[in-house]
């Protein structure tokens, strides 16, 4: 292999790779209900946690410009609510705040923490993320030089400058970066697009979903990467 092609970045997505996202999110929509319970109890009449997340989904079909910035998607769904309810949104900064910080209390899958630690030691590494969970907050960024974001960038992953964005900033080429995450849309395909090579991270096991594209390496664990990068870098 030439130096030209020699891995020197590994590019990491965040929910649903480092940790389970859902179970995240829902802990935090939980924390803000039972806030807004005492500060806005007139939503929270009309509105239970499930009619909450109904009530975003519906505003973002509204509001596609803010589809990149999972943040300024949540205040501005809950100014709309606010609006919608004809009271003050003067409690909106801080409900977000509640729901923010509690988004960060992430628990990671336990193969994250023994791989990274190895992989540290051999390859710069770095965060992707569509969403707004902070390296810094959850406690992850000392494994990584930086972070992107769909906010950052204008634009989420697949979209090619996303991963353009990436490289610049790290002032590596295509063929020098590795990119692992768990959706096949997202992150598969974004880094295929870009010419960046891939690695499906398949916890559940799932079929191939794909015909016109597919990842370099699929593995079930983190385990397996520092071995799997090692057979990337031998060939």
């Amino acid at each position: 292999m030439t130096d030209q092609k020699k891995i020197k970045l590994l590019s990491f997505d965040l929910d649903d790779t480092l940790w389970p996202c859902k179970p995240t999110i829902m802990s935090a929509e939980h924390k803000l209900y039972q806030w807004m319970q005492r500060r806005v109890p007139e939503i929270t009449r009309n509105f239970d946690i499930e009619s909450l997340r109904t009530h975003r989904i519906n505003f973002l079909q509204q509001r596609q410009d803010l589809a990149h910035d999972m943040s300024a998607l949540r205040i501005e769904s809950l100014k709309a609510l606010a609006s919608e309810m004809n009271i003050e949104s003067d409690w909106v900064s801080e409900a977000f705040s509640i729901f923010y910080q509690a988004r960060q209390q992430v628990t990671l899958y336990d193969d994250v923490a023994p791989a990274l630690d190895v992989l540290q030691q051999q390859y710069r590494m770095t965060a992707l993320t569509n969403g707004n969970a902070s390296i810094e907050k959850t406690g992850v960024s000392h494994w990584f030089e930086f972070s992107v974001s769909a906010a950052d960038v204008g634009h989420q992953k697949p979209h090619p400058l996303f991963f353009e964005t990436m490289m610049n900033k790290a002032g590596v080429g295509a063929s020098e970066v590795i990119h692992i995450g768990d959706d096949p849309q997202r992150d598969i395909k974004g880094a295929f697009d870009a010419g960046i090579r891939s690695i499906w991270l398949n916890r559940a096991g799932q079929p191939w979903p794909h015909n016109d594209y597919q990842a370099d390496w699929q593995i079930e664990t983190l385990a397996v990467l520092p071995q799997i990068l090692s057979e990337m870098q031998a060939n």
